[in-house]
């Protein structure tokens, strides 16, 4: 029998340690820098999960700090380096779980550009995207049970370029930088997206791994971001699962029940949901080739309305499986 496993999402909005810096701000001072220490560890201990993808860390001390109190010891975290600058994706898991070997860190893309040629049916110009990394890398690992019985199983964690509008040249008229730097952003977190997907084909095809990408992707579920991610499988109690294709927890939630109201981001008072837990269909408990079944899936939202100094401005999904 498999052990039980639960998947996390939280992104920690600029968890910096106390004295630096983070990008375009004032030094954090220590009580800035313990006030959001405290209520990560407070989060981590309410969430409860195995396996945690972490988004928007400055500082690995920061990490080390939270996961040395009380509760929380079992998790051993993995980086992207010992420093870095900037917002960076780690990774927390929880014995029995461990990482097999090393993890991965993976910051380029598998192609140097896409290109869409020029069919000559008056409809289409040529398309040429010159983005070959990822904004932020992506870290992949492998986990391991202590009971031999259970399948190890790959994570993605991820955080895909956001929304806000990208910096533009003094070339582009004040009047239109937003507008410009928006699409430069959606089409950087698309390319993103694509890059992914390719990972994750060469990585799915024909291994029946279980597999999941965890992460602040910075899209809707049914957004062409996250249908590239997927493959956009059917999801009905008829479906039996793709081998290449990922399912959303938050759909897989509402295929068994009449809850059909998530969200894990605000802004300007539009509730979506940019966090997501994708599992491949050893998760799906119709798939032929299904290990694990949806036990629940869980938002933590309450502090998002808050909008304190030392709180995420995402909610914190967890899905858990049995």
């Amino acid at each position: 029998m498999p052990a039980p496993i639960s998947f996390a999402s939280f992104n920690l909005y600029n968890f910096q340690a106390a004295g630096k810096r983070k990008r375009g701000s004032s030094l954090v001072t220590h009580e800035e820098y313990t006030l959001q220490r405290d209520w990560t560890v407070a989060k981590l201990r309410e969430l409860d999960a195995d396996v945690v993808a972490i988004q928007e860390l400055w500082s690995r001390s920061c990490l080390d700090d939270v996961i040395s109190h009380p509760g929380l010891e079992d998790y051993t975290a993995y980086y992207i380096k010992d420093d870095w600058y900037d917002i960076a994706c780690a990774l927390l898991v929880r014995s029995p779980w461990s990482v097999e070997g090393s993890i991965g860190v993976i910051k380029n893309f598998p192609f140097d550009q896409l290109v869409k040629l020029d069919e000559g049916d008056g409809e289409d110009d040529e398309v040429t995207v010159n983005i070959t990394r990822f904004s932020r890398s992506v870290i992949q690992a492998k986990l391991r049970h202590a009971d031999d019985h259970t399948p190890d199983v790959t994570v993605f964690a991820c955080h895909l370029k956001s929304k806000l509008p990208a910096r533009t040249g003094a070339n582009i008229d004040a009047a239109h930088r937003k507008a410009v730097g928006s699409a430069l952003s959606t089409i950087r977190r698309t390319a993103e997206a694509t890059a992914l997907r390719m990972i994750l084909v060469d990585h799915l095809a024909g291994q029946h791994t279980p597999t999941v990408v965890l992460g602040d992707l910075n899209d809707d579920p049914l957004s062409n971001t996250l249908n590239i991610i997927t493959d956009q499988p059917r999801m009905t109690k008829r479906s039996r699962g793709g081998d290449k294709s990922l399912y959303s927890a938050l759909f897989l939630e509402q295929l068994r029940s009449f809850r059909d109201v998530f969200y894990t981001h605000e802004h300007s008072n539009h509730r979506g949901v940019l966090d997501h837990v994708l599992v491949s269909e050893e998760f799906f408990e119709h798939s032929t080739d299904s290990v694990w079944e949806l036990d629940e899936v869980l938002i933590l939202n309450d502090h998002v309305d808050d909008k304190q100094a030392h709180t995420s401005d995402h909610g914190v999904i967890k899905a858990s499986f049995r």
